[in-house]
């Protein structure tokens, strides 16, 4: 009897946990998710797979669909209503297929390897029509495509009235002739190593770009060379892309690089377009070289301020008589003889023994006022900027002429820059007058000299840059050029 119970016991148990299989243990209400008393129901390791989840289905084949996606920025390009043509091309076979409304192209199966490019684009974008080539490992191919930049500001007609890039991107040259360039001035905004190449499409064959190098400074360029080859080119084409590269060490960051735009054409027709991208393509530094900030040690005096009666009268116009020369008459010569550095005051004076024989100002004989310099003013010399804000003539958006590039510092043997903006900015400017005058010391001087020799304010009338003391007539022996700036307050 009792082995009965047993087995009826046994039984009994065994069904109720068959029946919370079913759903019975479902009352369990207050056991959280998960837990080991209400686990969660397994999940599969091999959905695709689920008979056999240890052994993992096989990979689709992979399409041998050759597409490509238009990309502009992050995002599919659309083509809307334009009509975009993609075409496949190699030695063998031309393959082409319409852009989809997604943005995509597809021109069935194909096997081997395809350059890519293509027809229809808006004029608003560019892109390069040499960067893409399809294979047969990889031929889902995203081309990217990029607005079409404009200069920031100038005309583009010389080497001295260029157009300003300021930025990276593609640009359009609009070419007339085959003697026709456009002059562009780049001045990048960090160093690295920084790329000019045309995206020219050499499939087509009918036009070959070329770039004009210019070296020197903003005030003062020179030709260097062309180039017509460097970038992507066919096999004996008539078009060869070019490609340049310009190394920026940080000690040239803010100085300007000119190049000119051409293009040759195989039928000699005009107009055509060269689209052209400025891309930053690494770092590069240069451990010969280094910025040297330049502070000022001796100023120390306030200017005063003019007195009642008094004019502030430039070197140049200074006559024989120590007056203002007569403005039909007006000299546009500096000459240094007129002024003389005096150890007593430590500043430059109008020197003459024929007006301060007698020494009036009690300076010492000869000594005369006080030159000063036009730190704030417009200069009738150089009137495109002033000396305090040093922009580079013609442009006043920026460039800073208070850093000399490229001096060779014997001593060290090595390249520096010479930064002077902390130098006229903040220490003289903090002792001019309320006209902008300052006193005109022994580096305040030597600086003034230095600004017109590396910037070409005067190159013996060849090639002056456009707003420079030389271009408005002004002339000056070498060791005078830095009185373009400086004057003197004499009696009305």
């Amino acid at each position: 009897m009792k082995k009965k119970f047993i087995i009826f016991v046994t039984a009994f148990l065994s069904a109720i946990l068959l029946c919370s299989g079913c759903g019975f243990g479902s009352y369990i209400d207050n056991v959280k998710p998960n837990s080991p008393v209400n686990p969660a129901p397994p999940v599969n390791p091999n959905p695709d797979n689920p008979d056999d989840p240890d052994n993992p289905a096989p990979p689709a084949e992979p399409s041998s669909h050759y597409t490509v996606t238009l990309y502009y920025g992050t995002q599919p390009y659309l083509p809307g209503e334009e009509e975009i043509t993609v075409i496949w091309r190699n030695n063998f076979s031309v393959h082409r297929a319409l852009l989809g409304a997604d943005g995509k192209a597809d021109a069935g199966e194909l096997d081997g390897d395809y350059s890519i490019y293509l027809e229809g684009l808006s004029s608003k974008y560019t892109y390069n029509p040499s960067a893409y080539t399809a294979t047969s490992d990889e031929h889902n191919i995203t081309i990217l495509i990029t607005s079409v930049r404009s200069p920031e500001s100038g005309g583009g007609t010389g080497i001295y009235s260029c157009y300003k890039l300021k930025y990276e991107g593609t640009y359009r040259q609009n070419v007339t002739s085959s003697t026709r360039v456009s002059y562009y001035e780049y001045r990048p905004e960090a160093a690295g190593i920084y790329s000019v190449v045309s995206w020219v499409n050499a499939y087509e064959n009918e036009i070959n770009p070329y770039i004009q190098l210019y070296g020197g400074s903003i005030g003062m360029k020179w030709f260097e060379r062309q180039l017509d080859g460097g970038g992507f080119a066919m096999d004996g084409g008539y078009t060869k892309n070019f490609r340049y590269e310009y190394m920026i060490d940080r000690t040239e960051v803010g100085h300007s690089f000119t190049f000119a735009i051409g293009a040759e054409t195989k039928s000699g027709e005009y107009p055509v377009n060269v689209d052209f991208a400025i891309t930053y393509e690494g770092p590069y530094s240069n451990s010969n070289s280094d910025v040297r900030v330049i502070r000022a040690k001796e100023a120390k005096n306030k200017a005063s301020e003019k007195n009642a009666g008094e004019e502030f009268v430039y070197a140049n116009e200074l006559s024989s008589s120590g007056k203002k020369s007569p403005s039909d008459s007006l000299i546009k010569n500096f000459d240094a003889n007129n002024f003389k550095y005096n150890e007593n005051t430590g500043v430059y004076h109008y020197y003459s023994t024929e007006l301060y024989g007698n020494n009036p100002f009690g300076y010492g004989k000869n000594y005369g006022p006080i030159l000063c310099c036009a730190l704030t003013p417009e200069l009738p010399s150089y009137t495109i900027t002033t000396l305090y804000n040093a922009n580079a003539t013609g442009l006043g958006n920026g460039s800073n002429y208070l850093k000399i590039y490229n001096v060779w510092l014997e001593e060290e043997q090595k390249y520096v820059v010479l930064d002077y903006t902390a130098f006229i900015r903040e220490d003289y400017y903090r002792f001019c007058n309320s006209e902008g005058m300052c006193y005109v010391t022994q580096e305040l001087k030597e600086f003034l000299q230095v600004f017109a020799e590396r910037h070409s304010l005067y190159t013996d009338k060849i090639s002056s840059g456009e707003g420079t003391p030389e271009f408005l007539g002004y002339t000056a022996n070498q060791d005078a050029l830095w009185l373009f700036a400086c004057g003197v307050y004499l009696p009305a």
